[in-house]
């Protein structure tokens, strides 16, 4: 099973993963890259962190090739009205 390192970047420092985990393929690591992306969000909001800076996930495979680039941060809710799901999207 591959691994996948998922290293943390904010405007000013880059966090490396040193352990990795390892996922059945690239689409279960960014899937787990958006999970995490998500929990860094909310734990901004809650410590009254500015949720709207980006902020990166960069998954690497074993051999240091980056593979996938997650940006996140808390945006507006767009579409159907207050608390309308957004989806994410994925651009490869």
């Amino acid at each position: 099973m591959p691994r996948y390192y998922f290293h943390y970047r904010t405007d000013d420092e880059l966090i490396l993963d040193p352990e990795g985990r390892e996922f059945d393929n690239l689409e279960a690591a960014e899937a787990s890259a958006a999970d995490l992306g998500k929990a860094i969000v909310e734990r901004a909001a809650s410590s009254g962190g500015d949720t709207r800076l980006p902020r990166s996930i960069e998954i690497t495979g074993e051999d240091g090739t980056e593979l996938l680039y997650v940006v996140f941060w808390a945006g507006p809710k767009l579409g159907g009205g207050p608390g309308a799901t957004v989806e994410p999207q994925t651009v490869h």
